[in-house]
């Protein structure tokens, strides 16, 4: 049986590195700002939801309309 050995590298592009340090980065922003956006959907139609609820569905699940604001900033 042959055994192949590889003594040749390939050069190192330092423009490569930084266009994919720039890549990672600008994926890392659009992924940050996504997140961002469904996070404030989520707050939103989570505060909706209780603002229109009744005081007796609110004394239902245990809340008033004095504790919205504090669930909504915890999600």
């Amino acid at each position: 049986m042959a055994t192949v050995t590889f003594t040749e590298t390939l050069p190192v592009n330092p423009a490569a590195n930084y266009a994919d340090r720039i890549g990672f980065a600008l994926g890392n922003f659009f992924v940050s700002t996504i997140e961002a956006i469904e996070g404030y959907k989520l707050r939103r139609e989570t505060r909706l939801a209780l603002e229109n609820c009744t005081e007796a569905q609110l004394q239902d699940i245990g809340l008033t309309r004095y504790d919205i604001p504090g669930i909504v900033a915890k999600l």
